[in-house]
């Protein structure tokens, strides 16, 4: 539904934004997807900010994408706003991340569950020692939590959390303007059966 972009080397077609897209039309046994050409210098650039948009990066993954706009590509705080749709608190939060020690984003770039409001938490303290002793403290809640249910359950709603977050994310990040007609009621449908989904769980909850 949405094309990949590619350019010419060597004679050769390569992706520049897309891969996943194409193996999975492989993987489908379609053997042609639309694409479009794109015939520019900038061409990193371009797979930089469409991995933004259509991917799901936790979020030192998407401050470090955006510092790499900022120093490569000479981009600015108003320019990211402008080109990813976000606000100016958001692009500044979100670079914020990049102040974290090493291990801290070692350690999230692993596991994409940590939650990002946790994490700007964590990046407003003045020193790496606070940082680093607010995430500690931060696991041993974890920890404690899960020694509490044995069964992992605090661990499995946690990942529902994470889950339901990316998933309002992208739906709010829709643009129906764009979609055809066929797209539209497809997307009508899985969003019904959502919903339906979403009330059934409620009244579970709520008993």
């Amino acid at each position: 539904m949405t094309p990949i972009f590619f350019r010419i080397q060597d004679g050769k077609k390569v992706i520049v934004a897309g891969e996943r897209r194409c193996a999975a039309a492989g993987k489908a046994g379609v053997e042609r997807v639309p694409a479009i050409y794109v015939d520019v210098p900038n061409y990193t650039e371009i797979s930089l900010i469409e991995n933004m948009v259509r991917s799901d990066l936790n979020p030192v993954e998407e401050a470090e994408a955006l510092d790499r706009l900022m120093k490569e590509h000479e981009y600015t705080q108003a320019n990211l706003c402008e080109v990813l749709s976000k606000s100016q608190p958001y692009i500044s939060e979100t670079l914020s991340l990049n102040g974290l020690p090493a291990e801290i984003r070692d350690e999230c770039r692993q596991n994409p569950a940590i939650p990002k409001k946790t994490l700007l938490t964590i990046a407003r303290k003045q020193r790496m020692e606070e940082m680093l002793k607010a995430y500690q403290k931060y696991k041993d809640s974890l920890s404690a939590a899960k020694k509490a249910t044995p069964d992992g359950t605090a661990a499995k709603v946690h990942g529902i959390f994470s889950d339901l977050n990316t998933a309002t994310k992208k739906i709010a990040a829709l643009d129906a303007k764009t979609f055809t007609k066929e797209e539209r009621r497809n997307l009508l449908l899985s969003l019904q059966k959502m919903k339906e989904i979403v009330e059934k769980a409620i009244i579970t909850v709520g008993e």
